[in-house]
């Protein structure tokens, strides 16, 4: 059996080891930290730049929309006013319609009458033609 001397020695000898060993791991970890530190810095730089180009060019599209949003409002006004318009032509054809529709019947009557009157002159000119064809 080792002596109490030994023994402490041991205990020493682990303990100065185990010192060693614990610093160098500690200064392992501080120096692995240090990176993580570093890589995150750069991250949040490298985000933070990144957001503000999004940013820009979220501005530029937005201003785009409001441009497009504009003309498209400007073009809806317009095609409301052909609407209009059209409206109005259609209701002008339909009085047209109707009044050619109306006049198509006078005209039909008118043109009934003549033919008419046609008939009793065509009736008429055949029996001076007989009468002048039986006449010496």
């Amino acid at each position: 059996m080792p002596t109490q001397e030994e023994r402490l020695d041991t205990v020493e000898f682990n303990l100065r080891q185990f010192k060693t060993e614990t610093v160098k791991v500690y200064q392992d970890m501080a120096l692995e930290m240090t990176i993580i530190k570093g890589l995150t810095e750069d991250t949040i730089r490298r985000l933070s730049t990144l957001s503000s180009t999004i940013e820009k060019r979220f501005d530029g599209v937005d201003q785009r929309f409001e441009g497009i949003d504009t003309r498209l409002g400007a073009i809806d006004t317009r095609l409301d006013t052909m609407d209009t318009h059209l409206g109005a032509m259609d209701t002008r054809l339909d009085r047209m319609d109707t009044r050619l529709g109306m006049g198509l019947d006078t005209m039909d009557t008118h043109l009934g009458a003549m033919d008419t009157r046609l008939d009793r002159v065509e009736g008429m000119l055949v029996q001076i033609l007989e009468y002048l064809s039986e006449k010496p």
